[in-house]
């Protein structure tokens, strides 16, 4: 590595070598301390350059795109709300556009410019992180027409499956108080399924769309790696971070797929693009007349292995396949087979050593210095030095999380090099499914394993906490990993466990190939238009 300069200035002191070189653990030979303080101090000097420089972030069009009335709503419907503000575009060109009269939540990890992000958790303080910029999907849906109104809540740093870690209220599911909306876009899948907003963004990492649309009987579609722009959105891993679109009906998915969809010139997950993406909507509404013949002659297959997970509750597998078979009474040609993915049986552990590591590093600690695009910095600069109090509070808010921040320090110092070889499994196990598209169209898996489930208290220790989200994402994260679009769609309403007096939303996850998002919305729309999920 090239030093390009000799400080001016020897600034560098021997107390600050020795901190750092104690933290690698090593001691720098005293013969050399003098030389590192030279060539350390030159380091110094190019960072208090940047120090001075103005920061360069996406403008933000504060006339177009006005923000009034930032709050937190009191009282707060479902818990769902981070906060309220009122943005709708002043043009009256946008306000002819895909998303007119659409009222929208963001999750809240991600960036509207003036509104603070929560990110769920009170580990950093509230309001300290203000964005200065608008997340690409933000700018998108308001050129589109859309009013957004809030900022959903999230889950503690966007890590669970449940909806019982938000810093500020658990989240409640719209169909029955006390019961778990999902994670970690729970905020989003509430208000949505409640008809507060009529759409949401989502983020998914491990199921954070598909989850809470399955426990609230939505439509939540993870978008293939890097189809819609994850600029301005706090990051849990750069390999598996998505952003999409949570709704109430396949059309309107594809409505607004078809507004935040391509490339943004910033995000550097969007290697592989289609030069050509297809109008989602447009041709989903050539089929209106006849939906069954949006999935004209499909060929669908049940994925073995997704059935045979542990923890599959068994009414849960019986409904998916009979909601998978009803595809073939349709009588448009459609053909459902069982196909064997074995390695569908090793991605949850491909999904877990591939990310922890990042979850630990980038999530957690907000280090993330080797890619290009748009950074907040204000994030790394909060989470850099943990302490006990911090630690703490996210143990006892969230132990999903703490326990991804040992996690990612214990893969790192027992295990080096692990990431990496994770890492290329993960392109075997995109290449397993790949081949297996040669011959399906569409596969299919339960979204969840259960209906929503009831919560915990804070006062439950580690494992009673856990126990509610162990297992939730396990055939919804391999298709983060591999980077297919998966989509959650309501298939049947069934009773929790605990309560046979309820009923609650059961989703089934539609799989195609990369950038294949057409083919899910065709088969989605499909099915929806023929069968009644709530009384299938």
């Amino acid at each position: 590595m090239s030093v390009v300069r000799m400080p001016e200035v020897i600034s560098f002191t021997e107390d600050k070598l020795k901190k750092i070189s104690s933290s690698f653990g090593i001691t720098v030979p005293p013969k050399d301390i003098d030389a590192y303080r030279i060539l350390l101090s030159g380091l110094e000097e190019a960072a208090k350059v940047i120090e001075d420089e103005d920061d360069y972030l996406p403008p933000v069009d504060f006339d177009r795109f006005p923000r009034h009335d930032i709050h937190v709503p009191t009282p707060n419907e479902y818990n769902a709300w981070a906060h309220k503000v009122t943005i709708k575009s002043t043009s009256e060109e946008d306000g002819r556009g895909l998303l007119s009269g659409k009222t929208m939540a963001i999750k809240d990890n991600v960036n509207i410019a003036t509104v603070p992000s929560l990110l769920g958790t009170d580990v950093i303080e509230a309001g300290s992180f203000v964005p200065r910029y608008d997340a690409t999907v933000v700018t998108r849906v308001l050129e589109a027409g859309a009013s957004i109104i809030g900022k959903g809540a999230c889950e503690n740093f966007s890590m669970s499956p449940t909806s019982f870690t938000n810093a500020y209220g658990f989240v409640q599911n719209p169909f029955a108080e006390g019961y778990n909306a999902g994670g970690s876009s729970s905020g989003c899948a509430a208000l949505v399924a409640a008809g507060i907003v009529d759409m949401a963004v989502g983020g998914d990492q491990g199921g954070s769309i598909r989850v809470p649309a399955s426990y609230c009987g939505l439509v939540g579609l993870k978008p293939t790696y890097g189809l819609v722009p994850y600029t301005g959105i706090a990051s849990l891993a750069s390999t598996v971070d998505h952003t999409g679109p949570i709704t109430k009906t396949v059309l309107d998915n594809a409505l607004f797929l078809q507004a935040i969809a391509g490339p943004d010139g910033y995000d550097y997950r969007q290697i592989g693009l289609p030069a050509q993406l297809p109008k989602y909507f447009d041709e989903l509404t050539e089929f209106k007349k006849a939906p069954a013949d949006a999935a004209k002659n499909f060929r669908i297959g049940l994925i073995l292995e997704a059935f045979d997970m542990p923890g599959l509750d068994l009414r849960v597998i019986e409904k998916v396949k009979e909601a998978a078979k009803a595809f073939e009474s349709l009588n448009v040609g459609i053909t459902v087979r069982e196909v064997s993915i074995p390695m569908h049986a090793k991605a949850p552990a491909i999904w877990t050593v591939a990310t922890r590591q990042g979850f630990s590093e980038h999530g957690l600690r907000g280090q993330n210095p080797i890619n290009f695009g748009v950074h907040d910095p204000e994030i790394p600069a909060a989470l850099t030095h943990w302490n006990q109090e911090m630690f703490d509070k996210l143990a006892l808010e969230n132990p999903a999380a703490t326990n991804s921040l040992l996690g990612g320090q214990y893969i790192r110092d027992s295990y080096p090099g692990l990431t990496s070889k994770a890492l290329n499994l993960a392109r075997k196990l995109k290449d397993s499914y790949n081949s297996v598209f040669e011959e399906y169209d569409i596969l299919i898996t339960p979204c969840a394993p259960t209906p929503a489930n009831y919560t915990s208290t804070l006062e439950d220790d580690i494992m009673t906490k856990m126990s509610k989200a162990i297992g939730t994402t396990i055939n919804t994260a391999p298709f983060n990993i591999s980077g297919h679009p998966a989509m959650s769609l309501p298939i049947t309403m069934m009773s929790p466990k605990e309560d046979e007096s309820l009923k609650l939303p059961v989703g089934m996850q539609l799989i195609a190939k990369s950038f294949d998002e057409l083919s899910v919305l065709k088969a989605a729309f499909a099915w929806e238009q023929s069968f009644d999920w709530k009384l299938f």
